[in-house]
Parts: structure tokens; sequence; C-alpha cells
């Protein structure tokens, strides 16, 4: 930081004003302005006002944008002095406005993109109000399925599970989970500006977990001088939570930060619990007592009109509290990263990145009372996992209608653990070289295609090809997608050791790498009013692995264990299936939409359906907006409905949840907004009362009530 100032350039004396607003003149607040092929930009206050101080007088394009509203690019010159220029924004009724990124690693416009996303909107994750990503997502996509268990939630995208899909936050790998799941939970609703998702094979960007596809999480981060916003929600339950955001951009130098806390006092679903197929009571809780705490942090420094540079940091951590009489200990989670990295623009569209992503998870018991060695509130680690990520990229666009993409990757992951790893300890590397090529020919056809060489240390050297095409035919988008992927068995399914309930999980050290083939085509169709489209898609994975029972040894029944479990490789799996999605501006402020997925997932060899998946399943959303001069109002009606997941021991249930939620904006308070939210979950009052250990369709407890204010102050 002391060196920086070496780097600053001087004598720039054009001053950037202006104003962005929405139609009638409302003021559009927090929208972006920035000057593209730099690294210079702004936000616009509660007033709808933007200043640029110390810019070089020149030509530039600028672009201004919001989430929700379509964006506008225009070429300016600035002169010396100062500069005015007006902005309006139209509101789009759908999302192909967008701006999405993760698809290609490139910026395009929703409606453009080469490669299929699904994005949502800040609106959107907002009009939610929920209480977790896990509620979030399935709200949001047809696409997601979620198995809730007393620890946490497995996730499928289209028929495939954890091991498979990619969480970025912010571009970067979330690590660590506990018993094959990701902590969620470090995901916080409140602070999401938007989510991109990119389903199949996306190994060529992604590499090895990107096999069913990526959930890209962008955080918020406003651009404006100074901005506070504080949300505060209260459930039934007595589930709070509280999210903060502290933004201030002075000059150069930015600085975005976060802090979050959530509690809940949990609840049954059911007093009782199957012993040997007789029922007895239990003081089990579906969804156990928690707190949890966050906090983050990000500075960014404008070097130069070209340099961009950063660093940023996060903490979690997460009790999970059980009752007395069920365990002697609760869970203790805590998750620390790091990371820096550099970012040089060329021209307007290329420039070279270099990254540094650290992520380290721990996994603790929490004593509740005196055990053994231990005493009231000791703790025992479990695991300690850790991530070292090193990330190179270069864009280069040649001519207008080519973009080149250039990258490397290096990961490091060791984890540590005396009672679930046989040696205590065990690393591997993994070490990629990607190209990527963005082309369109005659302005109908785009082609994206590349490859990428995988060098995994235990598993030798894989290449992932991918290609996509997108033809434009007026309102229609024809798409189609074949890609490969690789992906090397883990540290824990090579090496696990651990009892649970009388069954020994045994990792297996012959493991194969897991490779897949995927296939999707589809059509869209978008004009001012209506927005569909409809893909049919197979994701073959060989060598997929899975648990299978084998011998008990001698001695197992004298040390309690009644049931051996060791990974192996499934020959053949294939999941397919059909996503449809539509979205329809109906006038008068009402929006309709919804989707459908259609999911065929087997194991060929066993001739079985892949577990916890269901075959149909969906979500429906009515929504209606209306703006008065200082006052808007949104109200939603969201729906999802799914059918029975199947389980070799016994089939989760299908269900129906409803959910209604008002969201109440007041501006006109100077530098203040003011907005109340108000809802009511499970409208007709579903409860899966299952014995606790079933295969839950929901831990949701029946019709509850939700309330929340938050507070926005910008300058």
């Amino acid at each position: 930081m002391l060196l920086l100032p070496l780097a600053l350039v001087s004598a720039q004396n054009a001053e950037f004003s202006g104003l962005v607003n929405q139609v009638e003149n409302m003021p559009l607040l927090g929208a972006n302005v920035f000057l593209q092929g730099t690294t210079l930009g702004t936000a616009t206050n509660n007033k709808g006002e933007f200043l640029m101080k110390n810019l070089q007088p020149g030509k530039y394009t600028v672009v201004v944008s919001f989430s929700g509203f379509h964006s506008q690019q225009m070429d300016i010159q600035l002169s010396e002095g100062s500069n005015t220029m007006d902005f309006t924004l139209e509101e789009a009724v759908n999302n192909l406005g967008e701006i999405v990124i993760t698809g290609t690693g490139t910026a395009h416009s929703l409606k453009n993109a080469p490669v299929p996303t699904e994005v949502f909107s800040n609106k959107a994750v907002e009009s939610t109000g929920a209480a977790d990503f896990t509620e979030l997502m399935t709200k949001l996509s047809p696409s997601f399925v979620f198995s809730p268990s007393t620890m946490g939630s497995f996730i499928h995208l289209n028929g495939l599970d954890n091991n498979f899909i990619l969480i970025l936050i912010d571009g970067k790998r979330m690590y660590g989970d506990v018993g094959g799941m990701n902590d969620l939970n470090r995901i916080n609703p409140d602070q999401v500006e938007r989510i991109e998702v990119l389903k199949g094979a996306s190994s060529l960007l992604y590499g090895s977990d990107a096999i069913a596809g990526v959930v890209n999480i962008i955080t918020k981060k406003s651009r404006q001088k100074l901005h506070f916003s504080n949300t505060s929600r209260y459930r039934s339950y007595k589930t709070c939570q509280q999210s903060n955001l502290l933004n201030l951009n002075l000059g150069r130098i930015s600085w975005n930060s976060s802090f979050a806390t959530k509690g809940c006092d949990g609840w049954q679903l059911s007093e009782f619990e199957e012993d040997d197929d007789t029922l007895v009571e239990t003081d089990a809780m579906a969804q156990n007592k928690y707190r949890d705490r966050s906090l983050g942090s990000n500075l960014t420094v404008q070097a130069t009109d070209k340099l961009e540079l950063n660093i940023s940091g996060s903490f979690y951590q997460k009790d999970l509290f059980f009752p007395e009489t069920v365990k002697s200990y609760g869970y203790y989670y805590e998750d620390r990263t790091f990371g820096g990295g550099a970012k040089y623009h060329f021209k307007t569209d290329d420039y070279i990145s270099l990254d540094y992503h650290q992520d380290r998870y721990k996994y603790y018991y929490k004593y509740n009372q005196d055990y053994q060695d231990y005493v009231s509130g000791d703790k025992s680690i479990n695991n300690d996992q850790q991530l070292d990520n090193v990330m190179l990229k270069y864009i280069n666009t040649f001519p207008e209608n080519n973009k080149l993409t250039l990258g490397a990757d290096y990961k490091n992951e060791c984890m540590i653990s005396a009672n679930r790893l046989e040696e205590g300890e065990a690393h591997a590397y993994t070490m990629s070289f990607y190209a990527q090529d963005e082309l369109t020919v005659l302005k109908q056809l785009d082609i994206v295609a590349g490859l990428r060489y995988v060098n995994h240390k235990e598993f030798g050297s894989g290449l992932t090809p991918k290609v996509s095409l997108m033809y434009r035919l007026k309102d229609f988008n024809l798409r189609a997608t074949y890609g490969h992927g690789f992906k090397a068995p883990t540290l824990k399914e090579l090496y696990i050791r651990y009892e649970k309930r009388g069954t020994l999980y045994l990792g297996n050290t012959d493991l194969e790498s897991q490779k897949s083939r995927f296939y999707s085509a589809g059509v869209e169709y978008n004009n001012n009013y209506l927005s569909t489209g409809i893909t049919g898609y197979v994701n073959r994975v060989d060598g997929l692995i899975a648990y299978e029972s084998v011998d008990l040894q001698p001695g197992d029944e004298e040390n309690g264990i009644k049931r051996r479990r060791r990974n192996y490789n499934v020959d053949q799996v294939r999941s397919r299936g059909i996503d449809f999605m539509a979205n329809v501006h109906m006038g008068y402020g009402f929006t309709f939409g919804g989707g459908y997925s259609f999911v065929d997932a087997m194991d060929l060899t066993n001739d079985l359906r892949l577990e916890g998946v269901p075959m149909n399943y969906g979500n429906l959303r009515l929504v209606y907006d209306h703006l008065w001069k200082v006052y808007s109002l949104n109200a939603n009606i969201l729906g999802r409905i799914q059918d029975e997941k199947f389980y070799d021991d016994g089939n989760a249930r299908a269900y129906r949840l409803w959910k209604l939620t008002t969201n109440h904006r007041f501006t006109g308070l100077g530098k203040f907004i003011l907005e109340l939210s108000a809802g009511i979950d499970n409208l007709f009052d579903f409860v899966d009362n299952s014995p606790f250990g079933s295969h839950y369709a929901s831990l949701s407890p029946g019709r509850t009530y939700f309330i929340g204010l938050k507070l926005d102050f910008a300058h």
C-alpha cells in the first residue's frame, strides 16, 4: 500500500457527472456508471446522482447499468473541466439485459450469451424473503433439489449431486464440506447481488468439480461514495437474521465489508424415531438450534486507469446445538478465506489477471457436558480442509468478432484428520491449462470451443473439450452443447475411515477417475412480453464413485461395527431430462413465470434410480409491482412442487409449498431508503411428520410468519 502512490498517474483534470433516472424521471439509486476498458467507475447515490473526478480528457465508452433494467452504452468525449450527461434506463420485463460472465468467463448480455446461463437478479433474490440459500434456490429455480438433514442439505442439479456441482462466490471456489455436503449456510441471501447458474459440463473453464454445473454467487458491492445498509428479519421459532453492509469509495480506493449473524431455536417434526422397526420417543430435532456469524472484507485499489489490485478475506463460524439427552456434543464449524489479485487492461475488452485464493474449513465436536476426558465447552477437531488456488487468465479480442481466452489453474488440497483418515493427513494437487475461442459468424452464429488439459498428482492427465453453438433467428435462439468432464477422486473418497451409528465408511485407493460426456440442445423465444425456453440434455458419467456394502471383518461385531461400506466406481451412470422455463409480462404490473424439470437419473450398471432425485419438480411465481412517487410495492406468490425422491430404504414424500411475500419501499427520505417486508411461508401448513431419521421431503415446521426491515443510507 505504501508503494501504490508511485503508480498513480497525474495531470487528470476532467470531471464527469449527471443523473440516472427510470421512467417518469424517478431517480435510480445505486446504478453503476463505468468507463469500459478501464478500472474507473462509480454508482449513483440515493438521489440518482453520480460524479467521477480526476479523469484524463479523451474519448471513452460509458456503460450505465442496473439490475433489472436495460443497460446503456455510449461513446463520449471528455474535455477539461466539468462534463455533464443524464441517462434514463428502461425496466426489463425479463432478465435478458443482464450482463453475465459465468458461461464463457467473459461479459455478455444474457440474451446473447453463447453458453446458456440462468440468472437471478437482485430483485428476484430479495423478493423471496429467503431464510437461507436452500430456500432461495428452490424458490427461484426448478432445476435444484435439496435433501435436508440434521447436518445440512445435499444439493442435486439435473440429477447429479454435490460432488459434481461447483459453487463459486465472486468467481472463487467454495471449499470444505461436512459429510460430503457443502456448508451452504455460509451463503447469506441478504448479501447476494445476483446468481448465475451454468448447467451441464463446465470443466473447460472450471475444472473437475463442474460436471453437473456451476453456481456463481455475486455478492453486493456498491460504487457509491458511502453506502451502508442493515437488513433484519424475524421469523417463527425465534429465527433471527441480521446483515450489515458497508461500502466506501474514496477516489481510487474502494472498501466493501459485511457482517451478518443468524440464529434459530430449532424444532421437531416428530416426537418419535424408529428403533428396530419400533417407534420410540425421542428428543432429537429435525432442525437443531444454531447460531452463526460471518465477516467479510474486500479492498480494491485502482493503481492506474489500467491496473486494479485487490485483497479480500472472510471469517465464518457456526455452533450447531443438540439436546443434551441426544448427544454429549454439538457441531462447531469454522471457515477462513484469504485472497488477492491483480487485473491489467490492455484495451477495451482485453486484459490479464492473476488471482490467489485460500479457503480453510474446520469441523469440530463441541461438548455440551462432561464426557470422558472432555469438560463442557471443550472442542475436538474432526477434520481440517484447506484449498490453495492460483488462477491466471488472459483475454484477447482479434478481430472484433473473435475472442480468445487462455488460462492456467493450480489447486493444492490438504486434509488433516487423525480420526477420519488412515494416515491422518492427505494431500493432492491439480494443474490445468485451458484455451477457449469465441467466434461470431455472419452475426447470427456464435461458436464457443475450447480444450482443457488436466494433470492430477495421483491420476495422471486428461483432456476435457467443449463446444457450444448458438444460432439467432429473429426472436429465437437455437442452442447446442457438447462437453467432456474429468474428476479425480477426492481425498475423502481415497482415504476416509470413520464409524457412524454402527456403519464403518472406508475409502479406496484403487478408485479410478470419473469421466463424463454431456449433450444438450434447446430453443428459446424472447420478445418484450414473453421469455420462454426448453432444453433437453443427457449427461453420462463413467466411473461415478458411490458406496457399496462389503463383508464384515473379524472383530467388527465386538467393536460395534454392524456394516462396512466402501467407495467404488459405478461403471455407467446416466442423467437425462428436460428443463422448461417461461416468464410472461401480463401488464398492469403483473408477471407470471415458472419452470419445470423432468429428470431420469439412473445407475445403469445396477439398473437403479439415483438416490435423492425426484423425477418431476418445478416452481411457479406470480409477481405484482407498482411504483408510486415515493413508495413502491412488490408482492409475490411463490410455489414449489416436487414428487417423491427415491431412496433404497424408503422414498421421501412428495410436497407442495407456497409462500406469500410483500416488500414495501419508501424513498423521498433524503439519503435514506426504508424497506419493510412481511410474509407467510408454507401457506397450506404442510408438515412431513415422518419419524426422526427418515428421508424428509422438507424440514418446514408448517405455516410460519416473518417480518423484516431494511435501512439503506447512501451519499
